[in-house]
Parts: structure tokens; C-alpha cells; sequence
């Protein structure tokens, strides 16, 4: 644990990065952690995807923790946490004094570990931190890395989401977690019903937004800038700031219709000191350090990145194609919740086992396929961008745009969920002429001046694999519109026996027939038995 000495760190951080077998500091931790622990610098951070920008801010928030605690400031600072009802609340908020030493030889050094005495309550405690992330999802991976660098603490996290049970999340935090870990529109919902532990926002130690470009957009975030409005009402002087992204020195111009619409205010291009600038100013960052890692690439130098041009008909066929000749775990990217569950039914009857994943399903559900997508080294996610951001999942070995992204930015996040900690990995590009201006925008915006190279096709082979997914796409096709006749019928039949009337088969609509969903049942078998044959061929 050489390597990390030099960065003051203390012990029991150290012993929880050995555990993890995290033996040296990443770039971005060795040139971040210094500043923010040594001087207490704001942190302006920019980084490659799978660069270890979490630990960049992770360890000197528990460090400044561990060592406020030893140096009293929690009671100093009187209005730091809400006032208890009696002494004996403020004698419990007193810090632990027990001591405990760790078997030298089981980790190589000695963690003193502070354990809280009996009559010691977690109530009342004081809010350090404030950590704000864009998704579910990256808030539980935070939360959870978060929590394996505290190991050898007592220092309390917890994560506050929408998609679970408001009363669940207000009952943790009762208990007064000391980092709280959020996405803005749920924290700014307990905020708003004046939640008593979140009543300390503005008098925060420690203050972090992670994957800051996409969160401080207006549009998608509203409540963030409310939230920041909150934050900076009293002026903090003590706050420290995090901001990180591993695009948040990128910047592309506006659509052409808003360049139209406000020519007359733009006088020139944003520029990405421009953009930090605003950041600065926006979050009240003072005098950060600014650390900028990114490549000229911009997408991590261990992504092979390739790309296929076809019309829309041949998209499934090519996926699935690439996904036969390609095992391993991979990973799909759609624009939009509507083509997920579509990709997600016709994989489905190819025999590929897809898991979904988008905004509109329950958190537990999400949650639970990608639990499903860690645990199988064949899986198989198709997902929104709403997985696009900082999703740590090891051994991603593809990532497959089935649409071309929106914007550079949204590529580069969606490339970098795989070769993640110097592993290699391959991001696949599937364009159609309809989307190749979107799709020259992004290389013109990451200063590309070639295409990405082409992905070479066995075309005998392909049309098998064409074939399959037609028939696939009839079959869904078919099972959709027996389900709405089903449907249908089955409202009709109890409209006309509420009103007490006796149809005869010949006197329902067209369709609704018990010999009309018979016929069309056989016809989907048909369709079934001839998939079944040619998906045997290519086995």
C-alpha cells in the first residue's frame, strides 16, 4: 500500500482499499485526493468512463469525517445539527471513545476502528455529506462503494431514491446518516416536506455532484437547481465541492433550429472553459482544482469501436447476428422505452433471454435484472440511457448502439460501461441512412475525421440470421394483436352478459370469433415451428 501513503490518508481507509485489493491510486484519485484532503480545495474533476472518479471524492469525504469527528468539530459547530429535546439527546450525540485494534497480520497494517459506547444514538447526527447522481441505479453503486471504503468505520450512508417507499426512506433517514447518497428529484421531495435530518442541507461539510453535465441541465433536473438555490442561500465558506464527469469538458454546438431561433443572443460557440465557468458558478465552487484527464478520443483507449450501416429493416437482423457470433455479456442501447420492449420480445423468441431495463419499470424489478445481467457471463441487457452513466458492472465485453446516440456525450457513457479498470472491450454502432447526420454530428463533436471502421459480415451467413428475425418479428406481431383481440373479446362478452343478452358466434365482430382466435393461434404455431427449424441450423 505504498502508493498510497504519500495521500494522507488515514488508517482504517487504507485497510478497507486492501481488502479490496485496490493496491495504488488511479490517476485521477492520486492528482484529486491530495488537494481535496491536504488544502481543502474544491474538486473539478474530468475523467475517462472507469476511472475511479467515486473513490476520487469518496475517500477525502470519510477522511474529513474521521477527522472532524477526532478534533470535536461536530460539537463546535452549534447549529450543525437540529437541536435535541434534553441533555441526555446531547450526551448520546457525544463521540465514541472505544478503541479496537485489528490483527496486524491479517492486513498488513493496524485500522483503529471507533465503536460507539452503549448509550450512544445514531439520531440527531450531524449531515456531513450530500452526494447527487443522476439514476437509481448509480446512486445504490455509490452508496455500496462508498460503504466498502467506510468498512472499518462507523460512518452511517444511505441512499435516497425514487421508484421505493417514501415512508421506508424517511424512517433511514430518522436514523441520521452522516452521507446521504440521492438523485435530486426524490432528496428535493423530502426536502420539501421539511424532512428534519435534510433541514441541514445548507450547512453541509461536503457538497458533490456526480456525472455533473447531464445533471445540471434544466430540463432534466429541475430540481437540482432548486436544490442548489437552497444550498447556497447561506453562504457556506466551509463547504467543500466535488464536481465529476467524464465529459465535463466536452461541448458541441446547439441544434441548427436553435441556432436559428437565437442567433441575435449567441455571439460565439460555448467553449469548455466557458462550460466549466458556468459549473463554477452555478454549484459556488471557490478556486477549484481543476483536474482534466480526458483523452483526445475521449472514449477509453482499450474500446475497440466499430460500426454497421444498414437500412432499419436489417437493425434486428444485424444485432442479432453480431450477438450469435459475438458470445459473452452484452449490452444493448436503445433511445427509447418503446424499443426496448419490442427488442426485448422478438430476442425473447429467438431464444436469447433478454433482460429489459428503462424508466418506466419498478425499481425492484430494475434492480433485479441487473443483478440477473452481473451474475451471467452470457447476459444479455437492453436498456435506456438510464444505464448509460457511471454503472460499474464488471466483464461488460460488448456495448451494441442499437440507436445512434443523441450527442457524443451519451456515446462516450454508453462505450464506456465496458473495458472498464483496463480490461479491453468492443462498442458497436449500428447507423441507418436516416441517422447519419446524428451520427457524423458525434465524431465531428469528439474532433473524429475518419468513420469508425466497418464490422465485416459473413453475408451467406447474415441471411439466415435475417430469415430468423423476420420470422420472429411475425410471430410478436401475430401474439400482440391475439392478445388485444383476447382482450377485446373478452370485454365485449362481459358488456353484452352485464346486459343480459345471448350472442351467437356469427353475431360478434370480425375477429372476436371463438373460431377466429383458433385460426389465428394455428397460424402463430406455424410461425413458431418454422423459427424453431431454422434456429436449430445456426445453433
Amino acid at each position: 500500500m505504498d502508493n498510497w501513503e504519500p495521500l494522507n490518508i488515514r488508517t482504517e481507509i487504507l485497510n478497507a482499499l486492501k481488502l479490496k485489493n485496490f493496491t495504488k491510486p488511479t490517476r485521477i484519485q492520486s492528482e484529486s485526493i491530495p488537494p481535496a484532503i491536504s488544502d481543502q480545495r474544491d474538486i473539478l474533476g474530468a475523467a475517462e468512463t472507469g476511472s475511479g472518479k467515486t473513490l476520487a471524492f469518496a475517500i477525502p469525504i470519510l477522511n474529513g469525517i474521521l477527522n472532524g469527528r477526532s478534533t470535536g468539530s461536530v460539537s463546535d459547530d452549534s447549529d450543525s445539527a437540529p437541536e435535541s429535546d434534553s441533555e441526555s439527546d446531547s450526551e448520546d450525540d457525544s463521540e465514541p471513545e472505544v478503541l479496537e485494534e485489528l490483527d496486524e497480520n491479517e492486513l498488513g497494517c493496524v485500522a483503529v476502528v471507533k465503536l460507539p459506547p452503549d448509550n450512544y444514538t445514531k439520531t440527531n447526527k450531524k449531515l456531513w455529506a450530500v452526494i447527487l447522481v443522476p439514476t437509481r441505479e448509480l446512486a445504490m453503486q455509490v452508496k455500496n462503494h462508498i460503504e466498502d471504503v467506510a468498512k472499518f468505520t462507523d460512518i452511517s450512508i444511505a441512499a435516497i431514491v425514487g421508484g421505493l417507499s417514501s415512508e421506508k426512506q424517511e424512517r433511514i433517514l430518522k436514523k441520521g446518516p452522516e452521507i446521504v447518497v440521492a438523485t435530486p428529484g426524490r432528496l428535493w421531495e423530502m426536502v420539501q416536506r421539511n424532512e428534519p435530518h435534510l433541514m441541514q442541507l445548507n450547512k453541509v461539510k461536503y457538497f458533490v455532484i456526480d456525472e455533473a453535465d447531464r445533471m445540471v441541465e434544466t430540463a432534466h433536473f429541475p430540481e437540482l437547481h432548486l436544490m442548489l438555490e437552497k444550498i447556497n442561500l447561506k453562504k457556506n465558506n466551509k463547504r467543500q465541492n466535488f464536481v465529476f464527469s467524464a465529459t465535463l469538458t466536452m461541448v458541441h454546438k446547439a441544434p441548427y433550429r436553435m441556432n436559428i431561433k437565437n442567433k441575435k443572443k449567441v455571439k460565439k460557440n460555448l467553449t469548455p472553459d466557458d462550460k466549466l465557468k458556468s459549473l463554477i458558478q452555478l454549484i459556488g465552487m471557490k478556486n477549484p482544482h481543476v483536474v482534466n484527464l480526458t483523452t483526445v478520443n475521449c472514449v477509453t483507449s482499450t474500446v475497440k469501436e466499430m460500426q454497421i450501416f444498414c437500412s432499419v429493416k436489417e437493425k434486428d437482423g444485424y444485432l442479432y447476428y453480431f450477438l450469435k457470433r459475438n458470445p459473452g455479456r452484452s449490452l444493448v442501447f436503445c433511445n427509447s422505452i418503446s424499443c426496448v420492449k419490442r427488442l426485448a420480445s422478438v430476442l425473447s423468441i429467438l431464444k436469447l433471454n433478454p433482460l429489459p431495463i428503462h424508466s418506466n419499470m419498478i425499481q425492484k424489478q430494475r434492480l433485479r435484472n441487473l443483478d440477473k445481467f452481473r451474475a451471467n457471463d452470457h447476459g444479455l441487457l437492453l436498456a435506456t440511457d438510464v444505464a448509460s452513466r457511471g454503472l460499474d458492472i464488471v466483464g461488460v465485453n460488448h456495448v451494441i448502439h442499437y440507436d445512434v446516440p443523441r450527442t457524443a456525450e451519451i456515446y462516450i457513457h454508453r462505450s464506456g460501461r465496458t473495458a472498464r479498470a483496463s480490461n479491453i472491450g468492443l462498442s458497436l454502432l449500428i447507423c441507418t441512412p436516416d441517422k447519419k447526420n446524428v451520427y457524423l454530428n458525434v465524431l465531428r463533436t469528439m474532433k473524429r475525421e475518419k468513420e469508425l471502421p466497418r464490422l465485416e459480415v459473413q453475408l451467406r451467413m447474415l441471411q439466415t440470421y435475417l430469415v430468423c428475425v423476420k420470422l420472429a418479428q411475425e410471430v410478436t406481431t401475430l401474439e400482440e394483436k391475439a392478445k388485444k383481440e383476447t382482450a377485446s373479446t373478452n370485454w365485449f362478452n362481459k358488456a353484452a352478459e352485464e346486459m343480459e343478452i345471448l350472442l351467437d358466434e356469427d353475431e360478434l365482430p370480425r375477429g372476436m370469433g371463438s373460431s377466429d382466435l383458433k385460426k389465428h393461434k394455428k397460424l402463430v404455431n406455424s410461425k413458431r415451428k418454422q423459427l424453431d427449424l431454422f434456429l436449430s441450423t445456426i445453433k
